[in-house]
């Protein structure tokens, strides 16, 4: 409590002392939360006349299933959720399998009919809109320089005329860009959302290294990807997600979508997008179908494959495909979980002939200290925001699950996928 109230005296200072919009609207709003649509500028997502209705379980497994995770003993699938919850003053959770909802459940600010703010979950519905915008003709390929679309950056650095749309959805875009989340508005996160022009800071932002290089999550990456998805269509973020996702999908409420202000509207592609538990389930349902749904191809299956894919996730070497991530397992061998250089190729040896999994599957990483820990890389998948929420898939098993909620943590991603092994 001291620490927030000294982190907001700092704030307030700064702002008076700098005069800085930014700062102001630091101060003035408070930290982000899954509340954020109230204090933004906002444009709204349309839903259709006719939302697609799930069918519902009268009698599930999960009413009795019994799960280990988090080191508990095994506890039911809602014994688990209780416990989970006392962490969590609001959240919401639906589990839909072969389009049938299995669980539902809400608790506090977050509901069937209530709008939360899912932030970083918007990176992998943009990704959904720039596979359509593939599709229909809008941009040629993920190969393509981001310059094709925003030619004013080819006089703003070299760089960005190598910067292509693959390398923003990987996260390999090589931008000076800092994922800072601490307290603090003078961070570039804090500029980035608190800010009031999201085409200026692009027009102003440098390159650390060459695009393509490495894997480094970056919020800016897929604000990049945002304004090529509206210079490249000529259409807003709005109606864009409008006309290509929710309507074709039937959602159930409208959603909405952070704008910078009212001025620029331009929208916040990487993180301002506000929806409701069963709506995103209804999104997920679209790639579980392999982009098909009722007879129409909404999206390439190619592109499911680009999104879904443990192969390319594992080469982008941070578990991260199209602005999708791949669920992965920590192991150990022989009750250890670190290794040194000298014991890694015999830990993997094991894990492979203990374990059955294949080689191309466990992944090693370095730390610091110099030790190994060993990762299995598994084929379901999920995209994450920063307050813990949640959007599960398995496609071999036909489901979804959604978790919304506004603490920091994934838990989630553990539950759903020690669940879909025993559905």
């Amino acid at each position: 409590m001291l620490r927030k109230r000294l982190n907001l005296w700092l704030a307030l200072v700064v702002a008076v002392a700098m005069q800085s919009c930014i700062a102001y609207r630091f101060v003035g709003h408070g930290a982000e939360g899954i509340d954020d649509f109230k204090t933004f500028p906002t444009d709204t997502i349309h839903a259709p006349e006719t939302a697609f209705e799930f069918a519902v379980a009268e009698r599930s497994l999960l009413d009795t299933l019994r799960i280990r995770a988090y080191n508990h003993a095994p506890m039911t699938f809602r014994q688990m959720i209780d416990t989970l919850d006392s962490k969590h003053p609001s959240a919401g959770m639906v589990v839909v399998r072969r389009d049938t909802l299995l669980f539902e459940h809400y608790r506090g600010d977050v509901g069937a009919d209530k709008h939360s703010t899912i932030f970083s979950i918007s990176k992998s519905i943009t990704s959904t809109l720039v596979g359509m915008a593939i599709d229909r003709g809008f941009i040629r390929s993920v190969d393509d320089p981001v310059t094709e679309y925003l030619p004013e950056l080819k006089r703003k650095a070299p760089e960005f005329g190598r910067l292509t749309v693959g390398h923003l959805l990987d996260m390999r875009s090589g931008l000076a860009f800092s994922e800072n989340y601490s307290p603090n508005p003078l961070s570039a996160m804090a500029r980035l959302h608190y800010g009031r022009n999201i085409m200026g800071k692009i027009r102003r932002q440098k390159f650390k290294e060459e695009p393509g290089t490495r894997f480094e999550y970056s919020s800016m990456a897929t604000a990049v990807l945002g304004a090529v998805l509206e210079r490249a269509t000529a259409r807003r973020y709005a109606d864009l997600v409008s006309e290509w996702i929710w309507q074709p999908l039937g959602m159930e409420r409208y959603a909405l979508v952070n704008l910078d202000d009212y001025t620029h509207r331009m929208a916040k592609a990487y993180g301002g997008i506000s929806t409701n538990p069963r709506d995103l389930a209804r999104w997920g349902r679209l790639y579980l179908k392999g982009g098909q749904i009722e007879g129409r191809q909404l999206l390439p299956e190619a592109w499911i494959h680009r999104s879904l894919s443990a192969e390319r996730a594992i080469a982008n070497g941070g578990f991260y495909t199209n602005s999708w991530r791949a669920v992965t397992l920590g192991v150990k061998c022989d009750d250890k979980r670190e290794f040194t250089t000298e014991e890694l190729s015999d830990a993997m040896l094991r894990i492979h002939e203990q374990e059955g999994v294949a080689f191309d599957r466990i992944v090693a990483t370095q730390g610091k200290n110099g030790l190994w820990t060993l990762r299995v890389v598994t084929d379901t998948y999920y995209a994450l925001g920063v307050f813990g929420q949640v959007v599960f898939l398995d496609p071999a098993k036909e489901l979804v699950a959604v978790f919304l909620g506004n603490d920091r943590i994934d838990s989630y991603v553990e539950l759903f996928y020690k669940m879909s092994r025993y559905l």
